[in-house]
């Protein structure tokens, strides 16, 4: 008993809530991790690509200004798909259906989502550096996203984050030492990898020389980054499972629920997408087979070929380090800021174009180096009869990956549909009274008002007694709603009695009404008192006066 009250009054340790964090996060489906990893790495990488383009190169204040506006837009997607992961942790450890994805809801997520946590880029680096009151205000931001479908996720955030302050700071801090773990270990990869295949396979490659040139800030940024990418998964399950607890003491769902078993990965998608990894290890094996043929001849290139192949690399970005970009022609025509700004935007995305189209291509070449025509293999040749099988081969595994991924799409699709039809069908279905005959009925099933109602509707059929117990389980929800009870099948009326006298400190006239109409009620209910017409008339008088406008 003492143990349980102090479960329920300081909170699971933070020891066991990281603990149950692992385990929610071994049985999440891998479509939550993909909705993560989806919204998260795109934002990483193009962090990444911004710190190591405004340190290699000294780019306009144009082309800043649209790479932020890209990062504000990968941020505020990387949000969403942080609130849309923590309603599929908050569904699995309540083990209710997850939210059907739709671009809808991830719309409306990242909405909500910037109104708050846009604050955090500022507010949390200066509580980092006041020290005191980070736990807290990084508590908040982590339970906006575990909170992103409430109406006031704000308060509510708030209040998360006050709750079990022990618990927060000691989960923090064994989390820290997690990310600490993980980064040297990345780290340390990364530094001996490279280091070991130069030295001992002899392998030449750039990473391979020794020296303090790894400690520059684009390899710590990359560190730190697929570290982030690592353990933040287990932050977000961490104050998941915080709010989950935090609002189960008013609520009581952690006593009504119980974790899922894991599902094994089977269905369509699970079948699609082994396939496709079994053609790709077995297509992955071909190209060894074109290592006994022999070399080809090298052909002569042009001059004036060679010279602009030369002259497009060196006007590429890779060549213009830190030097300030030329003036060109069209900046000087006298253009104004908001047109010389769109003209710069529409520069960038033919260069993003053309560096895709050039990525193709080179796709293109390679796949042609090693599937070649059977035109130019020697004439007659096994190997031009196997050139020609491989690439009949090629062609029919890209059509089945295409044929599978439009299976995948359409079954998502279908399920999407009938999730929403049965929904629908769902909502437009008449509540059904219950039985108040029926012992195993209990006050969660209405609320106050609508237990109110049922008596009303027994005293008009003259079953009194039927009407004192609709008023007793009408009483019961409204102790619920204001937070002064916690329903459960398995309490007693004592033990609401003894729980209402433990919650409402200072307020002993409820207590008191409470106990009172306890006793009647189970006088007439359990032992042989005789209902009448003015006891419940006069309870359903006090209920309708003292209901919350």
């Amino acid at each position: 008993m003492n143990a349980s009250r102090r479960r329920a009054t300081a909170g699971p340790s933070a020891i066991e809530l990281i603990e149950e964090s692992m385990h929610l996060l071994r049985g999440v489906p891998a479509g939550a991790l993909a909705v993560y990893y989806a919204g998260s790495a795109p934002f990483v990488l193009g962090v990444l690509f911004f710190w190591a383009y405004m340190t290699w190169f000294t780019p306009p204040p144009v082309v800043n200004a649209w790479a932020a506006a890209g990062l504000v837009a990968l941020f505020a997607g990387m949000k969403a798909a942080h609130a849309e992961f923590c309603a599929r942790l908050m569904a699995q450890r309540m083990g209710s259906e997850a939210p059907p994805l739709s671009w809808a809801r991830l719309c409306s997520l990242a909405a909500g989502q910037m109104r708050i946590q846009a604050w955090g880029l500022v507010l949390l680096p200066v509580a980092l550096v006041a020290t005191v009151p980070f736990g807290w205000v990084y508590a908040y931001f982590q339970n906006v996203s575990a909170l992103g479908e409430t109406e006031d996720a704000h308060q509510s955030a708030v209040d998360q984050a006050e709750l079990w302050p022990g618990q927060n700071h000691l989960g923090l801090l064994f989390i820290s030492i997690l990310g600490a773990t993980v980064w040297v270990n990345l780290a340390a990869a990364f530094w001996l990898a490279p280091w070991l295949a130069n030295h001992l396979l002899g392998v030449e490659n750039a990473f391979g020389f020794s020296g303090w040139w790894r400690f520059n800030t684009t390899f710590l940024a990359s560190v730190t980054g697929m570290a982030w990418l690592i353990v933040d998964p287990v932050v977000k399950a961490f104050y998941t499972l915080r709010c989950f607890y935090g609002r189960a003491r008013a609520t009581g769902e952690d006593l009504r629920v119980q974790l899922p078993a894991p599902r094994a990965a089977t269905g369509a998608a699970g079948r699609a997408i082994a396939l496709l990894l079994l053609l790709a290890a077995w297509t992955g094996g071909v190209p060894g087979a074109h290592a006994s043929e022999a070399p080809r001849a090298v052909t002569s290139v042009k001059a004036a070929d060679l010279d602009a192949s030369i002259d497009e690399v060196l006007a590429g970005s890779d060549f213009q380090w830190r030097l300030r970009p030329p003036v060109r022609a069209d900046d000087l025509t006298g253009d104004g800021p908001l047109k010389h700004f769109v003209r710069q935007g529409v520069e960038i995305l033919k260069d993003l174009w053309k560096r895709v189209w050039r990525l193709c291509l080179r796709i293109y070449h390679w796949l042609a180096r090693w599937y070649p025509k059977a035109g130019g293999e020697p004439e007659g040749g096994a190997s031009s009869i196997g050139g020609s099988v491989l690439r009949m081969l090629l062609y029919a595994f890209g059509a089945a990956a295409l044929v599978l991924i439009a299976i995948v799409v359409s079954l998502v699709l279908t399920r999407r549909r009938r999730l929403k039809k049965v929904a629908v069908e769902a909502r437009g279905a008449a509540p059904v009274a219950p039985d108040l005959e029926d012992e195993s009925s209990h006050a969660g099933q209405l609320t106050a008002d609508g237990w109110l109602e049922l008596a009303r509707f027994q005293m008009g059929r003259g079953e009194w007694r039927l009407a004192l117990r609709a008023l007793y389980l009408a009483t019961l929800a409204r102790l619920a709603a204001e937070g002064l009870l916690s329903l459960a099948k398995f309490k007693t009326n004592l033990d609401y009695e003894r729980e209402a006298g433990r919650r409402a400190m200072g307020r002993g006239e409820i207590v008191a009404r409470f106990a009172a109409r306890r006793a009647a009620f189970e006088a007439v209910w359990y032992g042989r008192t005789e209902p009448s017409e003015s006891g419940a008339r006069d309870w359903l008088v006090e209920m309708e006066r003292t209901s919350p406008q």
